[in-house]
């Protein structure tokens, strides 16, 4: 296991991601500023319209089922198309959903019609980030992966929870109607930044010196049409262990990460005696962490082999959960979810970056579709048992019994990936890795 500290041919702040990332980053910070504006915004609408705990879950849970319905099918999709014209309709779908609904719902919001286009962002997004991420290995240096994913992840962070859910609450200050034109104005203009990429045709990048190539299809993948995409993608996920045990670590960080936040606002409430703001000051907390992780996540990657750093980052966040449950004091539970959120990049970027190199050009699609449905689709499932926990045991167990489970799960499921013991930077490095 033992791996000694890599280095970098280029000092690692002085990477140049090149004119096509800094397309493609200006376009997701757009969109994830719409993103902001609009989970915040869609809620709201409901709750003036329909005051009701369970209208306002039935949001929630319409806007995530295209996930369950839809992601594998879009991976395929990825996998055929332009990924780039994915993404730019994807963002024309979504401006133009905002926008008539400025016209026809602001005033008046029947729950169906809000349901309809809580369901229509809802595919809209699973087309969009599972084909923005598998644009990314075709449009920077392999080498630079890490401080991509780095800087897309900050840009979430900052515009998606961060900036948006404020500036949603003043516009809707002014009108429902301003609201929902701002955030489609935000889609468009993400789209129209998506022009300045290039259509990123299958000879945009020859595969480097040991990087997976795009294959043939194997027979009869393209016979099975749809279902036997799917099944070539599965396929590829579960023979290949790295992307199996960082998809199965990520299904439970899932599961852990929604009880925990499922039961954030009791904890803050019951256990802090915190009020409204109180509470926004302990989220603002977790995302400032997460945007200092996402600055130290690819230099602590320059220096530490990439396993290690994943498997130890994913213990420390199941250790951070463990310190706010144990937190009585507004103070240290902030400290808590600062820590958390540097672990949270210190897990995600580095994965995610080594799927995208582990993956051949062909399944990238398919693997991200794979990823996502892994580490969102268990999120219903721990918020259920975040609240069937908190009331048999006390709100605090959650956090304590989700970061030991998933503390202990991150060092089980990982301890098989070995590190990798290449100093040079490139593709190589992940080679050994690529055993099954």
């Amino acid at each position: 296991m033992g791996s000694t500290a890599r280095s970098r041919t280029r000092p690692a702040g002085r990477a140049d991601l090149g004119r096509p990332f800094r397309w493609l980053w200006a376009s997701a910070a757009a969109s994830n500023a719409g993103d902001g504006i609009t989970r915040t915004l869609l809620p709201l609408l409901v709750v003036a319209h329909h005051p009701d705990p369970a209208a306002v879950a039935g949001l929630t849970a319409v806007n995530m089922l295209p996930w369950l319905l839809f992601a594998l099918p879009a991976g395929v999709l990825v996998d055929r198309a332009d990924r780039r014209r994915i993404v730019l309709g994807s963002n024309l779908v979504r401006a133009a959903a905002l926008l008539g609904a400025a016209l026809v719902l602001a005033d008046d919001g029947p729950l169906a019609a809000l349901y309809a286009l809580a369901f229509v962002l809802g595919i809209a997004e699973t087309l969009a980030d599972t084909a923005a991420p598998a644009m990314l290995p075709r449009l920077v240096d392999e080498r630079h992966l890490e401080r991509a994913n780095g800087r897309l992840s900050a840009a979430q962070i900052v515009l998606n929870e961060t900036v948006g859910p404020p500036v949603a609450g003043l516009l809707m200050g002014l009108t429902a109607a301003v609201a929902l034109a701002t955030g489609g104005a935000l889609y468009a203009v993400a789209a129209l930044l998506l022009l300045g990429l290039a259509p990123l045709a299958r000879t945009t990048r020859e595969p480097t010196p040991g990087e997976p190539a795009s294959r043939e299809p194997a027979p009869g993948e393209r016979a099975g049409g749809v279902l036997g995409d799917i099944r070539a993608g599965l396929r590829f996920v579960l023979g290949h262990r790295p992307l199996r045990l960082t998809l199965a670590a990520s299904a439970l960080y899932g599961v852990v990460f929604s009880a925990a936040f499922s039961m954030l606002v009791l904890f803050s409430a019951r256990t802090l005696g915190l009020g409204e703001t109180g509470y926004g000051l302990l989220l603002t907390a977790g995302s400032l962490g997460a945007v200092a992780g996402s600055w130290l996540a690819p230099r602590a990657d320059d220096r530490l082999p990439t396993v290690r750093l994943a498997r130890w980052s994913l213990a420390a966040s199941g250790a951070a959960y463990v310190a706010l449950g144990l937190s009585r004091h507004p103070v240290p539970a902030a400290l808590a979810l600062a820590a958390n959120g540097v672990f949270m990049m210190g897990w995600n970027i580095p994965v995610m970056s080594l799927r995208q190199r582990l993956t051949p050009e062909d399944l990238q699609g398919r693997v991200m579709s794979v990823s996502r449905l892994c580490a969102w689709g268990g999120m219903p499932v721990g918020a259920a048992l975040g609240g069937l926990l908190a009331a048999a045991v006390s709100v605090p167990a959650v956090f304590l019994v989700g970061g030991a489970v998933l503390s202990t799960g991150a060092l089980l499921l990982l301890a098989p990936l070995r590190d990798d013991r290449t100093p040079d930077p490139g593709p190589q490095k992940h080679s050994d890795l690529l055993d099954k």
